[in-house]
């Protein structure tokens, strides 16, 4: 017979075992739901189902953080996927953050967040994670629109030397791409590479005649070039009125004038596109270079 002690103790381990059964009985069954709950996630992430995807992926992450944890990375992936494509931004980029601040890296994570931080409009960082995936997945598959993505980028924010080193990564699929050849153009500018900024132009306006860009530097260069030789020209003469230097007036201004008359013709096509003032200011001083009084008035007047 036992003992009542030994009874009390064989209940009490009996009682014991039932619980932990009980508990990994739990255990497997919210693991389980977590599991399909993710393939459901997933399963309307791809059918383009983005709000069924979200309200899947959010179950699981609300599950964990109201026991005071985090759900796993992917999980907060597939959410700010979602709510990227709901349009969401605010969301996305929390679950998204969420995922990286725990550690997690992947091509698609970089990508959305990318898209987040281009729609909220915040540039900087915006440059680091596309900066981010360039150096972790350069095979990866969004590589090419990655570096386009980052070229433009380097632009807007004039990181010049930055954009120069990453061209040659994206030259062959900017070959007919005008909006990228104009954003190299304005780097070339920047940095002062006039052979490669008239190579750059004449390409773009080949491929796209009216490229503002490509049709500024042109008027923009044969103005300079007409006007800083007709200023010093005429600085000289009027320092020094012999007849060699008055020859050599005569010759520079057959430089002169046919550079007007280039920028000239680049400026009208450029304020037919667009009356900008600081077209009409251009296009007021050639015409006063031309002693054309009317037309120089009308262009002053527009340039206020």
């Amino acid at each position: 017979m036992p003992t009542l002690q030994n009874y009390i103790h064989m209940k009490t381990s009996k009682i014991i075992q039932g619980l932990i059964i009980i508990l990994l009985l739990q255990s497997c069954a919210s693991s389980l739901n977590t599991t399909k709950l993710s393939e459901d996630g997933e399963a309307a992430y791809q059918a383009g189902n983005y709000e069924a995807a979200l309200i899947a992926w959010e179950q699981i992450i609300e599950s964990r953080e109201s026991k005071g944890k985090k759900a796993k990375a992917p999980v907060y992936v597939g959410g700010g996927k979602s709510a990227l494509e709901l349009g969401q931004n605010d969301k996305a980029r929390k679950y998204l953050e969420t995922a990286r601040e725990i550690g997690f890296s992947s091509p698609e994570m970089y990508v959305s967040l990318a898209k987040v931080y281009k729609n909220i409009d915040n540039l900087s960082k915006e440059i680091t994670v596309l900066e981010t995936y360039h150096e972790k997945y350069p095979q990866g598959e969004k590589i090419n629109a990655i570096n386009t993505r980052l070229f433009e980028t380097y632009v807007e924010s004039e990181n010049w030397d930055l954009a120069i080193d990453l061209w040659p990564e994206i030259e062959t699929q900017a070959q007919s791409n005008t909006g990228l050849l104009a954003g190299y153009l304005i780097v070339n500018k920047n940095m002062e590479n006039t052979t490669v900024c008239d190579k750059l132009a004449r390409q773009i306006l080949k491929l796209e005649a009216s490229n503002v860009t490509a049709l500024e530097w042109y008027a923009e260069k044969y103005f300079w070039k007409a006007e800083n030789l007709y200023v010093s020209e005429m600085k000289a003469y009027k320092n020094k009125r012999t007849s060699s230097q008055y020859k050599k007036l005569l010759k520079a201004l057959d430089e002169v004038w046919p550079n007007f008359r280039k920028s000239r013709d680049y400026f009208l096509k450029l304020y037919k596109i667009e009356p900008k003032k600081e077209y009409a200011k251009y296009l007021g001083k050639i015409y006063t270079r031309f002693d054309n009084k009317q037309k120089a008035n009308y262009y002053n007047k527009k340039a206020k």
